[in-house]
């Protein structure tokens, strides 16, 4: 079911292409995330993700569509939208021969919104040894001074590409932590992870990017509700109509042969009734949640079916749940 989003858009991504020769790192891509939310991006590695942000940034020039941050054009805009955006890479790049507290200062002094002071008190929650150089810290420590230095420079909008990546189970909380209280200051959160458990706890939207397009959008709070119906059609797929009168909040992601796959948006309850008149057999119902949704689009057992495809072309970017 569609609702509209009462927040104004703080990013916009329209029909955004990046092509190299044949290969489609993104194909008319489209976006939008609103403001003081905390948006979940999920996809695969190879699915267009960094690729998106690096134009967002203006580090890539795209082939044609356009995208904007608080209405900069991001092509030719692109340093004022930098100076409007915090970004945390996948994998950061510090001087290695720098100490931790060195990297600290002059990340925040490169930035218009730099705190020192906070980002030293970041260090602190997260045990950070700032007086080793760079050089000789662990993998985990590496992220913890990225983190530092990222958050001290709090933006209007901030990306954070697996900001928990080899950190251990009791950083990771903390870490989540600090993410929800930037977003209670004020920051719109855009969060990359694979970690699927993240995603259910920190964000209110996400949306899935697959072969470089968001092919679904949704939020978490309806996504909790939703649920798979699995079943037979009968000879004539039921009475009434059967398939070709479906209700509202029912969409067909499957069908084959004589098998249907269909989404039920929110509680059961609403199409017991249906359900019951549908003519439909063997039926097996399951909770979608975060996992059962990704799985939609990026099919644990390989590509999906040709009507699965289909479906996720026509599905609005811009819907939710």
């Amino acid at each position: 079911m569609a609702q509209s989003n009462l927040q104004p858009a703080i990013l916009s991504v329209d029909k955004l292409t990046k092509q190299y020769g044949t290969f489609r790192a993104l194909d008319e891509c489209d976006l939008k995330v609103y403001e003081n939310s905390i948006f979940g991006l999920l996809g695969p590695n190879g699915s267009g993700k960094t690729t998106l942000i690096r134009c967002l940034l203006g580090y890539l020039q795209p082939t044609s569509g356009r995208a904007s941050v608080q209405e900069l054009d991001c092509c030719t805009q692109s340093l004022l939208v930098r100076q409007r955006v915090g970004y945390l890479p996948a994998e950061p790049k510090l001087f290695r021969m720098m100490r931790g507290r060195d990297c600290i200062d002059f990340f925040t002094s490169m930035h218009p919104r730099g705190s020192k002071t906070a980002a030293m008190r970041y260090a602190d929650r997260l045990a950070l040894d700032l007086s080793r150089r760079v050089a000789f810290m662990s993998t985990g420590m590496r992220r913890k001074l990225s983190i530092c230095c990222v958050l001290g420079c709090p933006s209007p909008l901030m990306i954070l590409d697996e900001p928990t990546e080899n950190l251990d189970p009791s950083v990771r909380f903390t870490v989540i932590d600090l993410i929800q209280e930037i977003h209670q200051q004020g920051s719109t959160v855009v969060l990359c992870s694979h970690i699927l458990s993240e995603i259910e706890s920190l964000c209110d939207q996400v949306g899935v990017l697959r072969q470089g397009k968001i092919v679904r959008t949704a939020r978490l709070e309806e996504v909790r509700t939703t649920h798979l119906l699995r079943a037979e059609m009968g000879p004539e797929g039921g009475p009434g109509g059967g398939l070709n009168d479906l209700p509202g909040g029912i969409r067909i992601l499957e069908t084959k042969n004589q098998s249907v796959t269909l989404e039920l948006a929110g509680t059961i309850d609403a199409y017991c009734n249906w359900i019951s008149q549908s003519g439909l057999r063997n039926i097996r119902l399951e909770l979608v949640g975060l996992r059962g949704l990704y799985d939609q689009y990026h099919h644990p057992d390989g590509i999906p079916s040709k009507e699965t495809r289909q479906s996720m072309e026509h599905q609005s970017t811009d819907e939710v749940l």
